[in-house]
């Protein structure tokens, strides 16, 4: 559990102004901080702050929103805390000064003693977590109080679908079977209204609100037509009524027919017709037939028809029309409306039903969601009886709380650091001595994240309640902004700004006017704006991609073409002062389309080295659905389209062609067919797929398709392009990890991937020297020297379908066009504008990822007509580019370009000529040209069980080295659990523990009870386990050059010796100390030598306790001695 530490740390920048306000740990902060303005250092500076101040490391939290947020956190921490231990007495001086702390001798030897405090620390370290580990971690503390089961697991994405997936075909045949028809027929309805998979999203959404569902009343439908302000009782009752002669306005209508008469065109006595066979009509069929009387006077879109030549030059009669177009909308409004709250009220009522068994499921299961870990936490925190005992608990361990990237916290997380941080305004809290602060850094320009419920309201509204809190309490509260950027150059940021400007600040949701950036970066930038790309001008192409549109096709060949020759041409970075490279490029898209793939699999064509998207979903590429076909085949052959679609893969390689002549005119299955017609030379790589089948493993029956004689690797790429080598990579790494869980079985295999979406997350920091692409969301936090927004042209509004609406609490079904009245109307022109402000934002983010260079692009399809949308992006940046006086310009790829380099670029003043006298005089300093000495290499923390484990050979694991492995891991935890119960309890609590996991096996149960407790009462060892021994005990000693670090699974220190025990749980079992891998021996020789550091002149002894069998081998001081010296630099590793 390491990484590698870096062979050197930089010097911390000097805090000044708003930073050094911000980081001082006396105060409450709210610091709103644009990007690439340092946010991070500020945190991390007021963190070693609060440290150096003597601030135990336990009683800091550190909340952000990503768990690379955490691991970044993290990082910088520990790597500057590890420096401090063996760093230059002028250099920790130096990074003090930077800090605004004491930096003298007494503070500098506290620096240097914070590595091993926060190493030691209860807990094993800084408390740096997400919201939501926070949160998992709080309910495991209390988790009765919280209504959940001892040992319940938060679901990952994956197995939250499954879950939900198979409750909803539960409770589909549970109602067909309990004959529950009006659960059926909504669920019928919300299915036809939305499709399969958009109806199961619907359900999702309820079954997160599952507590307003229940507060519905049984019969929903009268409630909700009340609540929308519709008629009481029979709707087509009531409009009937409306539409009869004493109710309607018959004169006008009357007027209106008269009128078109005298006109007497063809138009006109057509709409004569038209009235006159409505008047016609009793009330009832006036009412279902309303549509056709209002399209008199209205358009297809529903506007009043109002243009010369369409209607009667008569006077008054747009007046009467007018009259007439009002009403009829109005009752055709309620029509839609009463059909849309009926189905809202079926669709609710399927909702209520699903949250019920789905939650019911999650208790079976022992398991919640994310959503549940946020809504639990917070009750907890408000629960009557309970909730001020568990925050006098918290305000007891923590005294300091650092929200990180605080716009993306929604309102139920707000909640729970506003319970957590209460007592620090109270002054009568567990620790009112104490100075205790909260500290908020975030960016709500920045807040893109609104399908999590997260707003710029809601971070305006924590800031004023954190505000108030801190007046009534009379502490310091700074309200702090940095508008400083060390990451864009100029040019960057005067597109920003001038685009924010353009739109307006408001735009984005934000309250203050102009926003304004400086750059700390004075390089040398540039924007561009190329040329969009036009449907109909790309080549029509034959194959693979004929499908996808041909301006996308050209717009992605022209993004790979124009890197390809920024690579060749060694494009200058002028920040780095080295040639451009392909990870110092990214390319950003508004969502993972089609483009997307392509602009990776030109990328690919031109030879540039690129990491791929950043996220993929498995089950789409056609690579790995081709094998799957293979798969499929081998399990089943007679399935006919699978066999179909395998034979016509590069896997086979038939024409469709082939496929039909091959298979038209057959009577019976498409397999049993083929063994009639081929002969044995073309049957052959069908029945080697069969012969494998039985008799291997998923991953090594995909290997063999893919390296074996079928060469199913050069096949696939060949026809689908190098980028079908990253899908069946990670199809291959999606089999391993199968077997290593569950029993390796083709079939198994196949129903496994079929039941949820495998999604393979790329970790976009970490992919070397290759280029990047990836979404605007999953660039959160990201930069690179050059950006290219490759989708710019996109149209928000066409993408708007409003699928995450929220009335009263309760989630509602999109309204279309003519349902959007009433309350539901309200509440969709809401969505929009707030959906719009997000798009805004979005763009904001994807601007200030770039450091040195950014380029808009973009597509426009066949409906555009040539023509970009003012509400997109690359309508946005070309606004503003025009604003500033950027002109096209010829450029030999993309035909034409905008271009901005700055105002003394484009527009260079006058130049005067400078007197000698003027020039001032410039020393050149000695240091300048002097050769930089070598830096001094600080001991690196070395995490002794991190590498063994790679070290220990094993063979594949078979069924009952898989049990035994298991079984070891039961027996891990017995040990940490039982030693803590007086001896009459330990029986009992291992049986209530291995009951929840090991549910159906009670001799199971007892025999591995039995060994945990043998272990734990043998009179040799008891000591270990008694009272007094250290469970998960944590080290770190300076050992020779190097610091070691770890923690000890069990250790027992007494007057005279000093004992530990760390358990394995390998399926592997030595007999004696003689077998016992070299790996093991290693790491516990150099626990062995940091303990003797620690507690010098005592014995140290140490044993292993190999957890499958219940076998504790003792290690003699003899065995153990000829790897103490040290660890190779391969094996030095920082703990995290």
């Amino acid at each position: 559990m390491g990484a590698t530490m870096a062979k050197g740390s930089s010097p911390l920048q000097p805090l000044a102004g708003a930073q050094a306000l911000a980081a001082a740990p006396d105060a409450h902060v709210w610091l709103s901080a644009s990007a690439g303005t340092g946010k991070t250092h500020v945190l991390t500076a007021r963190v070693f702050r609060l440290l150096l101040q003597g601030v135990r490391p336990e009683n800091i939290l550190c909340l952000t929103f990503t768990k690379a947020g955490a691991a970044e956190m993290a990082d910088r921490i520990h790597d500057r805390l590890a420096t401090w231990v063996q760093a230059e007495e002028r250099d920790l001086f130096n990074d003090l000064e930077a800090l605004g702390e004491e930096s003298g001798p007494e503070a500098r030897d506290r620096a240097r003693r914070l590595f091993a405090e926060v190493l030691e620390s209860t807990g094993g370290g800084l408390r740096i977590q997400t919201i939501h580990g926070f949160c998992q971690q709080l309910l495991a503390s209390f988790p009765l109080e919280a209504d959940l089961a001892p040992g319940f697991r938060p679901l990952d994405a994956r197995e939250q679908g499954v879950l939900a997936r198979q409750t909803l075909a539960d409770m589909v045949i549970r109602a067909e079977e309990l004959g529950d028809g009006d659960l059926i027929d909504a669920l019928q309805a919300l299915s036809l209204r939305l499709g399969e998979g958009a109806a199961e999203t619907f359900l999702l959404r309820c079954a997160a609100r599952l507590s307003a569902l229940t507060e519905l009343p049984g019969d929903i439908g009268p409630w909700l037509a009340r609540e929308l302000g519709l008629p009481e009782g029979d709707i087509d009752a009531w409009v009937a009524e409306q539409c009869s002669d004493a109710m309607f306005d018959m004169r006008s209508l009357a007027w209106v027919a008269q009128a078109n008469a005298d006109w007497g065109t063809g138009r006109a006595l057509e709409r004569c017709d038209r009235i006159a066979a409505w008047r016609g009509r009793d009330p009832a069929a006036r009412a279902a037939t309303l549509t056709d009387l209002h399209s008199a006077w209205a358009k297809a879109d529903g506007d009043l028809i109002s243009a010369k030549g369409w209607v009667p030059p008569i006077d008054g009669y747009g007046e009467a029309t007018a009259r007439l177009h009002a009403r009829c909308a109005e009752l055709i409004g309620v029509k839609l409306q009463a059909d849309y709250a009926a189905l809202l009220a079926r669709a609710l009522h399927a909702g209520r039903a699903y949250a019920r068994a789905y939650d019911e499921a999650k208790r079976l299961a022992g398991a919640v969601d994310f959503d549940d870990l946020i809504a639990r936490t917070a009750s907890l925190l408000q629960k009557e009886g309970i909730a001020e005992w568990i925050r006098y608990k918290l305000d007891q361990r923590i005294d300091h709380i650092l929200v990180d990237e605080a716009q993306d916290t929604n309102v139920h997380q707000w909640a729970i650091v506003g319970a957590l941080a209460a007592e620090f305004f109270a002054g009568d809290g567990a620790k009112a001595d104490k100075v205790r602060t909260i500290f908020t850094v975030g960016d709500f320009k920045q807040a893109i994240f609104g399908f999590q419920g997260t707003s710029p309201q809601a971070f305006a509204a924590a800031q004023m309640v954190f505000s108030r809190h801190a007046d009534m309490a009379g502490h310091a509260f700074h309200d702090l902004s940095l508008d400083r950027s060390f990451r864009s150059t100029p040019p960057v940021l005067d597109l920003v700004d001038r685009t924010i400007a353009t739109l307006r600040a408001q735009s984005l949701g934000l309250t203050e006017g102009e926003v304004r950036h400086i750059s700390a970066n004075r390089h040398p930038g540039e924007v561009l704006l190329w040329k969009p790309t036009i449907a109909g001008l790309a080549d029509e192409v034959e194959g693979e991609e004929d499908w996808v549109a041909d301006q996308e096709r050209e717009l992605a060949g022209k993004i790979a073409r124009q890197i390809r020759q920024w690579i060749d041409d060694k494009m200058m970075l002028e920040a780095r002062g080295r040639p451009v490279r392909p990870g110092d490029i990214m390319i950003l898209v508004r969502r993972r389309s089609e483009l997307a793939r392509l602009i990776v699999a030109r990328l690919y064509e031109e030879k540039v080295a690129v990491a791929g998207i950043d996220r993929l979903r498995l089950n789409a590429p056609l690579a790995v659905r081709d094998l799957l076909a293979a798969l499929r085949f081998a399990t089943q052959p007679d399935d006919d389209l699978n066999l179909a679609a395998l034979l016509v893969s590069p896997l086979i390689g038939w024409t469709q062609d082939e496929l039909m002549q091959r298979a038209i005119g057959r009577k019976g299955g498409l397999w049993r067919h083929l063994l009639q017609r081929l002969d044995d030379a073309q049957l052959l790589p069908l029945r080697q797929l069969l012969g494998q089948a039985d008799f291997t493993t998923p991953y090594r029956y995909l290997e063999a398709i893919l390296s074996g004689p079928m060469d199913g690797r050069r096949r696939l790429i060949e026809r689908l392009g190098a980028e079908a080598a990253d899908p069946i990579e990670e199809l291959l790494n999606a089999a391993l990890g199968f077997e290593a869980d569950d029993h390796p079985s083709l079939q198994r295999f196949i129903d496994w991937f079929d039941r949820g979406e495998v999604e393979i997350v790329r970790d976009a920091a970490a992919q070397g020297d290759a280029l990047r692409l990836l979404t605007v969301h999953g660039a959160k936090g990201l930069q690179a020297p050059i950006v290219i927004l490759a989708d710019a042209c996109l149209d928000p509004d066409a993408g708007n379908r409003m699928d995450s609406l929220e009335w009263n609490g309760l989630p509602i079904l999109a309204p279309r066009k003519g349902e959007r009245l009433g309350p539901i109307g309200d509440v969709a022109a809401d969505a929009a504008a707030i959906e719009r402000e997000e798009h805004w934002r979005l763009l904001y983010v994807a601007l200030t990822r770039a450091e040195e260079k950014l380029i808009v692009a973009g597509s426009l399809g066949p409906r555009a007509k040539g023509e970009v949308k003012a509400q997109s992006w690359y309508g946005a940046v070309d606004a503003a580019m025009v604003d500033m006086g950027c002109d096209w310009e010829a450029d030999p790829l993309w035909g034409a370009r905008r271009r901005w380099r700055g105002a003394e670029v484009l527009t260079p003043k006058a130049v005067q000529p400078e007197s000698a006298e003027d020039k001032p005089v410039v020393v050149e300093p000695e240091w300048l040209r002097a050769q930089a000495p070598a830096e001094q290499r600080p001991p690196r923390p070395l995490a002794p069980s991190a590498p063994v484990e790679d070290d220990v050979p094993n063979p594949p694991p078979t069924a009952a080295m898989r049990q035994a492995a298991e079984r070891g891991r039961w027996l891990h935890a017995l040990f940490q659990r039982l030693p803590d119960l007086p001896a009459e309890r330990r029986r009992e609590g291992a049986e209530r523990w291995l009951e929840q996991q090991v549910a159906g096996d009670a001799a199971l149960r007892r025999d591995v009870i039995d060994h945990a407790l043998r272990v734990i009462e043998d009179p040799h060892f008891a000591a270990l386990f008694a009272p007094g021994a250290l469970a998960e005990a944590p080290i770190a000693a300076v050992v020779g050059e190097a610091v070691i670090a770890g923690t000890v699974d069990r250790l027992r220190v007494e007057a005279d010796r000093v004992q530990l025990v760390d358990f394995k749980t390998g399926r592997m079992t030595p007999r004696d100390a003689e077998e016992v891998p070299v790996a093991h021996v290693r790491q516990m020789a150099a626990y062995v030598a940091a303990l003797e550091v620690i507690f010098p002149g005592r014995t140290v002894e140490a044993a292993l306790l190999y957890t499958s069998a219940a076998r504790l081998i003792a290690l003699p001081a003899a065995q153990l001695a000829p790897y103490k010296p040290g660890f190779s630099p391969t094996q030095q590793y920082l703990l995290l």
